[in-house]
Formats: structure tokens, sequence, C-alpha cells
């Protein structure tokens, strides 16, 4: 019994110390995948495409519930407001925009974590 008892800790052991091997090797893997992520959100990404390259600055937006799409990629110009960046996406997702009235709901940038609105 407590020869059966040494063997199981010592695979349990062993195995511990694979999977901290096995986390160096996946962080290396979840760096490639963020990168290969932004890689492909700039590829799709939708925007004025009269923006040089060096002003551009990308997002992943994610739609209102009512929309047909869930999110879609998006770059805007990084000078731009908050404002104008909300304005030229909802012309890009085809969403009805009534900021500019006083009793309509707004559209807003949020946090995708928190949910917290940008001012």
């Amino acid at each position: 019994m407590a020869a059966t008892q040494k063997l199981v800790k010592d695979i349990i052991d062993s195995k511990t110390g694979e999977t901290a091997s096995k986390r160096r090797k996946g962080a290396k893997n979840s760096e490639t995948a963020a990168k290969v992520a932004l890689m492909k959100l700039k590829m799709h990404a939708d925007g004025d495409k009269s923006l040089p390259q060096t002003e551009r600055i990308y997002f992943q937006v994610f739609l209102p519930k009512g929309s047909k799409e869930k999110s879609k990629p998006m770059f805007f110009c990084h000078r731009w407001s908050i404002g104008k960046a909300i304005d030229f996406a909802a012309s890009l997702a085809r969403l009805k925009n009534d900021n500019n009235k006083f009793t309509a709901k707004k559209l807003r940038l949020c946090h995708i974590t928190s949910g917290e609105a940008l001012p």
C-alpha cells in the first residue's frame, strides 16, 4: 500500500514538473497567437482607405444586439475624436445614429471586459 502511494506521489510530482515547462511553451504560443490575431484584424478591417498606415488605429468593434453582425474589425485615424469615430463606425456598420438628438438612445464606446463607457 505504501509503495503504491509513493508511486502515485512520484507520478503526480513528475506531472507538475512537466506543466511548468509547458507553461513556458504556452507563453510563446499565446504571444504568437496574439500577433496572428492582430494581423488578421488588420487584414479584414474596414475604414477610410485614404488614411496613411502610420495614422491608423485598429479596433474589433462589437456592434449592438439588433445589428446583423456581432462584431466587425475597423480602423480609424488616431487623431479623430471619439464622436467622429462613433459616427464613422455607425456609417460603416449601417447603424441608425441618433447621437445628435437629445432624447434618442446614444451609441457609445465601451470597454469589452468591464463594460465601462468612454466619455
